[in-house]
């Protein structure tokens, strides 16, 4: 299992704004190998809020495949209208090592 966290920072005040477009998957949940999305906003810096954007996938060629996608060129489209509040954002991947559940 393959954990990737788009570490996004954005201008105080625009947190709940740039989560929103997250609230239509856009076509994510169709692709094979993929879990789960979850987006979580906190504090950042002075001035910043900080979100991560986390996809869970079955393996990294499934988030490659994602990645590669129609589906991703089009979530990804008007972007560019976010330039007055993002301030960045930073890509990680993680393996799944150990789990625990209820």
């Amino acid at each position: 299992m393959l954990v990737v966290t788009n570490t996004i920072r954005i201008k105080a005040g625009y947190g709940k704004q740039v989560a929103a477009r997250f609230a239509a998957a856009k076509g994510v949940q169709q692709m094979p190998g993929f879990n789960r999305l979850e987006v979580w906003l906190g504090e950042g810096k002075e001035g910043e809020e900080e979100m991560k954007v986390c996809t869970i996938w079955e393996n990294e060629e499934s988030f490659k495949n994602w990645t590669s996608s129609e589906s991703f060129r089009e979530s990804h489209r008007g972007g560019g209208d976010t330039k007055e509040y993002m301030l960045g954002a930073s890509l990680n991947k993680y393996e799944l090592v150990v789990a625990h559940s209820e």
